[in-house]
């Protein structure tokens, strides 16, 4: 197996065993971890506290592995998230309190990998979708 693909592998299995300390262990020290709406996190600690808050969150929350692209020392990853927001959901604009719905969210992941671990992620979804799914937003009209 590539070690790109073991990388990921170790990444979401961690994910959703909630074993964040495998988690953080399968990230550079530095790792930079940047998501939609600015947020630019740096270390693990950064990483650690935002995985946190999404379990509390979404406690049921799962990641699912699309399509792949697995380069050395790259890789580009279809996920699909799926969770009940039932803990509140903490926003650059302040906390969301629990929506109770459950959420089926797409999104896509470019990693960059260096000496066996995740050294940056750049995560793209939209964020309409699942505001929509939580019931906070108006649901986008289904393209004719």
């Amino acid at each position: 197996m590539n070690g790109s693909k073991q990388v990921l592998e170790r990444n979401i299995t961690a994910y959703n065993a909630r074993d964040l300390d495998g988690y953080l262990s399968n990230q550079q020290a530095d790792v930079q971890f940047v998501l939609p709406g600015g947020i630019k996190l740096k270390g693990r600690d950064e990483v650690g506290q935002f995985t946190q808050a999404m379990w509390s969150a979404f406690p049921d929350g799962t990641l699912e592995f699309g399509r792949q692209v697995i380069g050395d020392g790259t890789a580009a990853t279809e996920l699909v998230f799926t969770g009940t927001h039932t803990g509140p959901m903490t926003t650059p604009n302040g906390a969301i309190p629990p929506a109770g719905k459950r959420v089926n969210v797409q999104s896509v992941s470019i990693l960059e990998i260096k000496d066996g671990l995740v050294a940056s992620e750049h995560v793209y979804l939209d964020q309409l979708e699942m505001m929509s799914q939580l019931g906070l937003a108006p649901t986008p009209p289904s393209g004719g």
